[in-house]
């Protein structure tokens, strides 16, 4: 079994776990002249890091900390937009997609990682538009549009099965499936989208995917990562959460034995409503930094001259 086949394989059990205990975010009906609309959605359909996994980036942290090297500075991230759509859905204008980057932005500052949009691409494509993850939709998708995986991030918006906003690829995949890397979002989760759904709630059209998306494509785990076992997410100023929130349950103790802080429903990287994400916390920025420093150094001329830096990979692979 090669990477991606066990990539594949392992998300598709966790998605498979996920939708079955996840209560779902809204499970009415459409309209019948609205476009169809998953019956559910769930935030994300990146898959959880495998223990190997974790171990690498936990060793690179170790690491990065006993050589004493930070990643200070600005980190110019370029983005590709590649706009699925099929000919009716997912013509996203300008506007939006500036309104995200701006956003970004805004919440990435404290990072040092900064984001700059350098191209905008539209592909008609009904099978890619509601592609889902894991298959040669995806693969195909990705390998004919995507450009220069180490030098920029490429985002992909279109609808994706399965019921889900969007899904990302972990920094430490990089190396090995450098044709999958990126990020996917739904085209409705970008702000100030239209709601040709009027009668449904839809509490995902303030940009906050894809801030939860590109943490994942930075490093970061989702906050209820391992439930209530430790390390869980392995940054001690998260909660430890029994499972993902939905909707804004602000004030909500934590489930988990011996958990005596309120569950971080407003953290980015849970599966609140957009409203009520409002923060990373101060480990998160700093695993950023780490994370995009270490794996994604091509982004940075400065870090991928660093000699100190090529000793910490030495170190650890």
């Amino acid at each position: 079994m090669n990477r991606r086949e066990f990539l594949t394989s392992t998300a598709c059990a966790c998605l498979a776990t996920a939708t079955a205990k996840v209560d779902p975010l809204f499970a009415e009906d459409a309209p019948a002249a609205a476009p169809a609309i998953p019956k559910r959605l769930y935030r994300c359909g990146t898959p959880p890091p495998t223990p190997a996994a974790r171990i690498q980036a936990t060793r690179v942290i170790t690491a990065l900390r006993s050589h004493r090297m930070n990643f200070r500075g600005k980190t110019v991230v370029p983005i590709r937009f590649h706009v699925i759509h099929d000919g009716q859905q997912g013509l996203l204008p300008d506007r939006q997609l500036k309104a995200q980057v701006a956003m970004l932005n805004t919440i990435y500052a404290p990072t040092g990682v900064e984001f700059k949009t350098i191209e905008v691409d539209l592909h008609e494509n009904a099978a890619w538009f509601r592609h889902e993850y894991g298959t040669d939709q995806e693969t195909e998708m990705k390998t004919a549009l995507g450009k220069d995986p180490s030098g920029c991030l490429n985002i992909y918006t279109c609808e994706p099965g399965g019921g889900l906003l969007g899904y990302a690829t972990f920094p430490w995949w990089l190396k090995d499936t450098p044709a999958l890397d990126g990020v996917v979002l739904h085209h409705a989760s970008f702000p100030n989208s239209p709601r040709p759904w009027v009668q449904q709630p839809w509490p995902f059209d303030l940009g906050m995917t894809a801030v939860h998306e590109i943490g994942h494509w930075c490093g970061l785990y989702h906050t209820f990562q391992g439930g209530c076992d430790a390390p869980g997410d392995d940054l001690e100023d998260t909660p430890f959460e029994m499972g993902p929130a939905a909707g804004c349950p602000i004030d909500q103790p934590s489930a988990c034995p011996g958990e005596s802080r309120f569950d971080p429903v407003e953290n980015y990287m849970d599966y609140s409503d957009d409203a009520c994400m409002k923060h990373f916390t101060p480990q998160q920025l700093q695993r950023i930094r780490d994370m995009v420093g270490y794996y994604r150094f091509e982004l940075n001329p400065q870090t991928s001259r660093s000699s100190l830096l090529e000793q910490v990979r030495k170190s650890v692979e």
